[in-house]
């Protein structure tokens, strides 16, 4: 009974001493430190955002301004009917085998097919 009373011991202890070196991170310092953090990341977000969208902006007017449009559209009918039929390639047909082989014949068959 002694012994089980000194591990349990020495495991509350273990887990005191864990406590007190992660409390920073899961006490109220940590959720502080974590919404500062991601509060952070969302105003960058928001700026790589507007950036986009000006960069979005600038290219429309360079395209109307060098009348580029008809151009830009024929391109990306282009390339969404190249996507298209990829997409709609029928798969290959494998014919099935009318009886069942063991491996051994299938093997064979497949090397003097070579």
């Amino acid at each position: 009974m002694s012994a089980n009373l000194t591990r349990l011991k020495k495991r509350i202890e273990t887990l005191e001493q864990w406590v007190d070196d992660n409390e920073a991170l899961a006490g109220p310092e940590g959720t502080l430190d974590t919404m500062n953090y991601l509060i952070g990341k969302n105003r960058q977000a928001e700026q790589m955002q507007a950036h986009l969208n000006q960069l979005q902006q600038y290219l429309q007017e360079y395209l109307n301004e060098t009348e580029s449009m008809d151009q830009w559209n024929e391109f990306i009918q282009t390339r969404e009917q190249e996507k298209n039929a990829i997409q709609e390639q029928p798969a290959e047909e494998v014919p099935a085998q009318e009886e069942a082989e063991s491996s051994e014949e299938a093997v064979e068959a497949s090397e003097e097919k070579e």
